[in-house]
């Protein structure tokens, strides 16, 4: 993006670095939003007119990019630009040439090589121009002027004639290798903004030069006096290449034998004078430190010191030089031989020094980079060293809640996310790694370069899931971009100061041929066989697509393996893991151990020769992992009809000796790639099996060893190997090896295991990936000897193949099967002992940890400088920087470490047989509902109801089984009468308050009822469990059928009639006529803490809920635990669920439950009654007993039209713990929401306003349900139902809450149109109230989806005012939200469900009036991610 020193055109490249990352992820909008922003700060850019150019040309608007181009080529013309340089004239020809104006792009640099008729980067860019426009002639000039300079620079060492660029640091590389004719410069490859890099660095000891002394001195006076010159025409202190060249110049003279006159020191020193305050510092002369003696470093950071400590500076550079020498410190590896002490004494002082100075930055915008934001990554690199040494996990702990303290404050420092993710890794909470790798917003070409920080990890998980979109993403991209290799190759070369790492010479042949697009493509396969192991004819089925193995072992062979391309970048990787398969955390810390680190980064370069051979031996042992899982699928293959094979060799079905040699080949190989020769092997599982060898003779690999013995049983049934058979001869020894080494394997790694909560380094992955993937293979062998047994459609012969199971075959077959069951059960009860602890046990645990003690050395320190700058109230740092510190709780950031959401429950699941949802219906009007808990899997597939009409499960995500949601002639056609219609789904991680109801007309206005989703047994709740758990259910009654209701008012066009009393449990309540006797009563006892599980099921109102002299703390909204808050009303809308938590701590009495209309609407009837049930104490008495009649106490309801409450009862609602919010944004959408009118047919007389018919709509569109299921067109392609073309914004903008809104804005259009969404897309959706006719609040549902509401407010949606007012920290999880009257409310999703999903209005009758529309979200790859087909038995239309 940027030359080596200087800004990216002229622009800090903190600034554009965002604009790329857009562009590259193909989010043009949000590109074109930064950009604008960028010229508006730098309106004489021509870089930022170029981007803003190329842009506009991605989003399809030429006529729009050439204007931009125009304007950008006069300002080149003109004498107010402030900056040309060749990044930004290439960006102009990227546009100028796509839009066939390729003239104008050489016009552009003729002029900019005639202002600079020496820069040889814009005359390469001019010869460029002439290649692509074929212009020969024209192309000798620049290249007659380019041979003309290298010739000047070898010959006469003369580069006065060349006006060297003093921010291009390559370039004076190029100039010093030619003047001395050795060309050795440091970074051939580097793509980073160093200029010296570990990774990329070509170092190379100094040879001696064929100059003569005399011609060498000459040479390196003339560069000398030439730099010189430069740096007195320097007015900018950020531009280094000239003083870092001093510096190059002065190690070349060492470095040829020179006597040392101290010059390399002093040009240390003096860049460190003038430099060391910029973050950059240490890793622009990292290289250069590399030569000097362990006396020259020491007195060299003394010096540096001396400096620091006597210069009087801005506090701003004084910072910087403190960060710069914690930096050297720990370059020249000090850190490692410190005292414990010193030690703690150094990251305390970098943590304080971080809070001190946060002053400094209130006034920076948040994008930027923090003053002394690296003290906490160097911090957190001290806390770590402190654990490994120490081996105390409350070091561990702080070292993570500093870098969480950093993020608290600001979001974007990919310096803390990239350790963190490792961190988190380590301590076995993947799922927060896995949050962070998705936070880095790792795109692109850096998905190459970065995708080893997680993968190696996840693959060993069993988050199949994210695991299979994380390589679904990665492929995809690999695709795509062999696909378009030449244009992207060109464009990620024009800004590869970005990309960091690459070499773009030949781009496409190296990702063609990277071993982690091979690795990966070989993972998804395997990942595909161990999720379907459970099904032999599946996984024969997906083997079957490559060839049976073939395809992946072609993959393999010598020609590819040797052109393998290694492309990670591992610069970024934290100290202690500096490859994926090395962790020194989990090696003893002991003097020369094998972290490099420990001996300093310096003493790293000294030995990079040797390095390089080491380089190559992990490449060696890369490639052959890569050949040992592309032997699996093959294996699978052969084993499972090896196995078949050998029970029909008795029924006289010759085995195949072909498939005995090549099993036999392949095990071999595998056998040579796990370290020993193949009869070697078998000795060493044999000795195991026979308790003569241990374990260790398997090393680290026992998953590979297990593997091995699984796929040498399957061949050993055919081959009979002599020292695998029973005495009698018989082939069955080998299932006793492999009962053996299963069971004492899973043994004694149970045994070594160490409680997970407090023992980093878990044996969790090691049983993941035996049972998800040895024991797959095993039962795959068992399926296909079972299957032999009974051939399809035959009868059993006498004599045949289930007689010769009898014994010993049965007996061996029944045998593995237990063993595996016993190894699944014990690796469960393991879990089951570390998992099931009280949230408070867990954190009272960690928090031990992390205590200041009475002794002087230890953890805690760190965390308490943290708690106090969190409890200090500080007004200087501003309301940004105060809110995030104040936010931030050391006992959340530790819960989050180790009680993160599903985490444990996940592995669970994904170890276990798929479980399985029951559900009981019990009374559909009473205070009981359907009841679910997690169980144990049954013959049943899922929920089942059975009813005659179409039933939702509100708030259910159906993950994959649209089929079941409910809605009529949406996902299905209704049930005829007579009919029935099983609802097939499963419930997965959810737990709380749901409810179902009808969705068909308004028949929901009685049928509905409770859906409890309890915890998994022997989980807890998040919060004290209850003496007791009461569904309370709020619904509507009318005294006329309400279907007849309906149709009369749809008949009409009026408004429906309002309902004659709301419910509570079914009653009415004793307020209203007739009703005293069946009031419901909800009996209670004193000092209870009782959960009331509330839904309103009103079908047209929002309704106030409040409870007589007694608080109500929430703990959950729509099933998703709430951070808990108290209050004294709820405000419920149609749809809502919400669990609150009431002690019964007021005096013994009777108090009332009270439920009321929260209408919105001005002047529109509504229904004006309170519905009323009792809450009465009646154990734990004293002697005197409550007289007959004592009327219950009433509570104080607010005004029916108070939205103050209601919007601070919803602005209450906050998730429990910091969420990591989906993104980027891929939709952004904008639906307007409201009422309408339609004008009365002709010849007809309608009961709307001014004889109209009410009606209602999103963006304009009243939605018209079809008489056909539109899920069901959309599976079978079926056209004419309906249009996936509605709109994403309003079709007509205007002044949407104004009080007198035009008559021709009031009529909307009828449709059937859905907005199509991407699977994966990440959407956010801004829902605007109108206030057509009457504004009101309104209710939104969104079925099949959870989301996350980030604001709402009152009037027009205002991006620039309003976007400042999103909770990014701690939004709410629901699936329904009340977008206020003439209000707003804005929510984010990720679309990865696909199917078919209404948005609609829960008050009833606006969804009648056609106020709703559909998502329809486009299936993804693979089966996961993909609709299932319809059940047999869907009703038809």
């Amino acid at each position: 993006m940027a030359s080596r020193f200087g800004p990216a055109g002229g622009i800090p490249d903190r600034r554009v670095r965002a604009i790329w990352v857009a562009v590259d992820s193909r989010q043009f909008k949000t590109a074109y939003k930064l950009a604008a922003g960028l010229l508006a700060k730098y309106p004489n850019s021509l870089y930022a007119l170029a981007l803003k150019a190329l842009i506009l040309e991605k989003m399809g608007k030429p006529d729009e990019a050439l204007s931009v181009c125009l304007n950008a080529k006069e300002l080149l013309y003109s004498d107010d630009v402030v900056h040309i340089d060749d990044l930004t004239l290439s960006t102009l020809q990227i546009v100028f040439q796509r839009l066939d104006r390729l003239d104008l792009a050489i016009s552009c640099y003729e002029h900019a090589c005639g202002k600079y008729p020496n820069n040889l980067e814009i005359m390469m860019g001019l010869f460029n121009c002439y290649v692509h426009e074929y212009s020969f002639v024209k192309q000798q000039q620049p290249s007659k002027c380019t041979k003309l300079w290298v010739k000047k620079g070898f010959c006469s060492g003369q580069f006065a004639a060349y006006n060297y660029s003093p921010d291009d640091w390559e370039s004076f590389l190029h100039y010093l290798g030619c003047l001395l004719e050795d060309d050795m410069y440091w970074s051939k490859a580097s793509t980073t903004d160093q200029i010296c890099s570990f990774g990329s660095v070509d170092f190379q000891v100094c040879e001696a030069t064929h100059l003569t002394e005399e011609v060498f001195d000459s040479r390196i006076s003339s560069a000398l006096s030439f730099v010189q010159e430069l740096q007195m025409d320097i007015q900018n202190d950020y531009i280094r290449g000239p003083f870092l060249a001093i510096i190059e110049i002065e190690r070349r003279r060492r470095l040829h034998g020179k006597a040392d006159d101290g010059k390399f020191m002093e040009a240390l020193l003096n860049y460190f004078h003038r430099f060391s305050h910029l973050s950059s510092f240490t890793s622009d002369v990292e290289m250069f430190l590399c030569i000097l003696t362990e006396t020259e470093k020491a007195k060299l950071l003394e010096k540096f010191v001396n400096i620091m400590e006597t210069s009087s500076t801005s506090p701003v550079k004084v910072l910087g030089q403190a960060i710069t020498i914690f930096k050297i410190q720990e370059l020249f590896g000090i850190m490692f031989t410190l005292p414990i002490r010193e030690l703690e004494g150094i990251a305390k002082g970098m943590v304080e020094m971080y809070c001190k100075n946060l002053i400094l930055s209130t006034d920076l915008d948040p994008q930027e980079n923090m003053h002394g934001e690296e003290l906490l990554s160097v911090a957190s690199n001290v806390l770590v060293l402190l654990f490994w040494r120490t081996k105390k996990l409350g070091y561990l702990l702080e070292a993570t809640m500093v870098l969480e303290f950093g993020l608290n404050i600001r979001r974007d420092v990919w310096q803390y996310k990239v350790p963190l993710l490792h961190l988190y890794s380590h301590m076995g909470a993947l799922p927060l790694a896995y949050e962070w790798f998705i936070a880095l917003e790792v795109k692109n070409i850096l998905l190459e370069t970065n995708f080893h920080h997680i993968l190696t990890d996840m693959l060993k998980s069993p988050h199949w899931l994210e695991t299979a979109d994380l390589l679904k993403e990665y492929l995809k991209f690999m695709d795509d971009h062999l696909r378009e290799a030449a244009d992207l190759t060109f464009l990620a070369y024009r800004h590869r100061n970005y990309s960091k790492v690459i070499e773009f010479v030949k781009f496409k042949e190296r990702f063609q041929h990277s071993d982690q697009l091979l690795m990966a493509r070989l993972e998804a396969f395997i990942l595909q066989l161990k999720q379907k192991a459970d099904n032999l004819e599946e996984v024969e089925g997906i083997l079957e697509n490559v060839n049976y193995g073939i395809q992946l072992l072609e993959l393999s062979n010598e020609d590819n393996l040797k052109s393998l391309t290694f492309n990670g970048y591992f610069q970024a990787r934290p100290w202690w893991s500096p490859t994926p398969d090395i962790n020194y955390l989990s090696e003893p810390f002991e003097e020369g151990s094998a972290c490099l680190r420990e001996k300093s980064v310096i003493d790293v370069f000294k030995i990079f020769v040797q390095y390089r051979h080491k380089v190559g031996e992990k490449e060696w042992i890369v490639r052959k992992h890569i050949e040992t899982k592309s032997l699996i699928p093959r294996l699978v293959y052969l084993s499972i009809r090896s196995s078949s094979s050998s029970l029909k060799e008795n029924l006289e079905t010759n085995v195949s000796t072909v498939v005995i040699i090549e099993m036999k080949c392949l095990l071999e190989r595998y056998a040579s790639n796990i370290g020993l020769p193949f009869d070697d092997a078998i000795d060493v599982i044999l000795g195991i099996a026979k308790g003569q060898k241990s374990f260790e003779d398997f090393g680290s690999d026992i998953v590979s060893w297990i593997n091995f013995t699984i796929f040498v049983n399957a061949w050993n049934l055919c081959s009979h190997h002599p020292g695998l058979v029973n005495e009698d001869g018989c082939s069955l020894g080998s299932w006793y090896v492999i009962k053996i080494l299963v069971k004492s394997c899973i043994s004694e790694l149970l045994m070594q295991a160490q409680p997970m909560l407090t023992s980093p380094g878990s044996i969790l992955p090691v049983l993941v990936q035996l049972v998800t993937e040895s024991f797959a293979w095993h039962i795959l062998i068992i399926q296909s000897c079972i299957k032999a047994t009974v051939p399809p459609g035959k009868k059993k012969k006498k004599g045949g193949a289930v007689d010769q199971m009898n014994s010993p075959h049965l007996q061996a077959i029944c045998d593995s099967i237990q063993c595996l069951s016993d190894a699944i059960q014990g690796i469960q009860k393991w879990v089951d002992d570390q998992i099931d602890k009280p949230e408070d046990q867990n954190l009272d645990i960690l928090l031990s940890h992390v205590q200041l003690r009475d002794c002087e050395e230890g953890p805690g320190f760190v965390l308490q400088i943290l708690e106090e700058s969190a409890s200090a109230e500080n007004s200087e740092l501003g309301d940004r920087i105060s809110r995030a510190i104040q936010s931030w709780n050391s006992a959340d950031a530790l819960l989050l470490q180790r009680s993160h959401p599903g985490f444990f429950q996940d592995k669970l699941l994904s170890m276990s047989p798929p479980e399985i949802f029951h559900l009981t219906l019990e009374n559909v009007r009473g205070e009981k509902g359907v009841h679910m808990r997690r169980s144990e899997p049954s013959d049943g597939l899922g929920a089942r109801f059975v009813f005659e009409l179409a039933v939702n499960r509100h708030g259910v995500h159906q993950n994959r089984t649209g089929w079941a949601d409910g809605p009529e002639y949406l996902t299905q056609c209704p049930i005829m009468p007579a009919g029935s219609y099983t609802y097939r789904f499963t419930i997965e991680n959810q737990e709380g308050t749901l409810w179902w109801h009808a969705h068909s007309s308004w028949l929901r206005a009685t049928v509905h009822g409770a859906l409890i989703i309890y915890p998994k047994e022997g989980s807890h709740y998040p919060f004290p469990k209850p003496n007791k758990e009461i569904p309370v259910i709020l619904g509507e009654w009318w005294n006329r059928n309400p279907i007849d209701v309906l149709r009369q008012a749809m008949k009409t066009g009026a408004a429906p009639n309002i309902s004659d009393a709301f419910l509570i449990n079914g009653q009415p309540g004793d307020l209203y006529n007739c009703s005293r006797e069946d009031t419901t009563v909800i009996p209670v006892a004193s000092g209870e803490t009782n959960l009331l599980r509330i839904v309103n099921a009103a079908l047209n109102n929002e309704l106030f809920f409040t409870i007589a002299g007694h608080k109500m703390t929430v703990v959950a909204a729509d099933a998703a635990y709430t951070k808990p808050f108290t209050t004294s009303v709820l405000k419920m809308g149609p749809g809502e669920t919400t669990d609150v938590l009431v002690t019964t701590n007021q005096p013994r009495g009777r108090y009332y439950i009270a439920a009321r209309a929260f209408a919105t609407a001005q002047g529109v009837p509504f229904d004006n009654t309170t519905t009323t049930a009792i809450l009465e104490y009646n154990g734990n008495w004293p002697t005197t007993k409550i007289q007959a009649g004592t009327p219950p106490k009433f509570p104080v309801l607010p005004a029916f039209n108070d939205t103050a409450t209601a919007a601070a009862y919803d602005a209450g609602i906050k998730s429990p713990h910091r969420i990591n919010l989906p993104g980027p944004v891929d939709e952004y959408l904008f639906y307007t929401v409201g009422l309408g009118l339609f004008n009365c047919p002709p010849e007809k007389q309608c009961g709307g306003p001014n004889n109209t018919r009410f009606g209602a709509s999103m963006n304009n569109v009243s939605f018209t349900f079809p008489r056909y299921s539109i899920l069901e067109a959309y599976y079978q392609r079926k056209h004419g139902v309906f249009a996936a073309n509605f709109p994403a914004i309003p079709p007509v903008q205007f002044d949407y809450t104004a009080k007198n809104i035009s008559r021709a804005l009031q009529q909307p259009a009828r449709g059937t149109r859905l907005y199509p969404l991407k699977y994966g897309s990440v959407v956010q959706l801004v829902m605007q109230g109108t206030n057509i006719f009457a504004g009101e609040e309104h209710p939104m549902h969104i079925h099949g989806y959870q989301f996350y509401v980030l604001a709402a407010g009152f009037g027009n949606f205002d991006p620039r005012r309003d976007t400042a007012r999103f909770n990014l920290v701690d939004p709410p999880l629901r699936n329904t939200v009340g977008v206020p009257v003439n209000g707003w409310a804005v929510i984010r999703f990720v679309a990865n469900n696909p199917g078919v999903w209404l948005v609609h209005c829960h008050l009833d009758v606006h969804l009648t009036w056609g106020l709703a529309t559909a998502f329809l979200v486009e299936n993804g790859v693979g089966e996961l991610q993909s609709l299932e087909p319809p059940p047999a038995d869907l009703p038809k239309c």
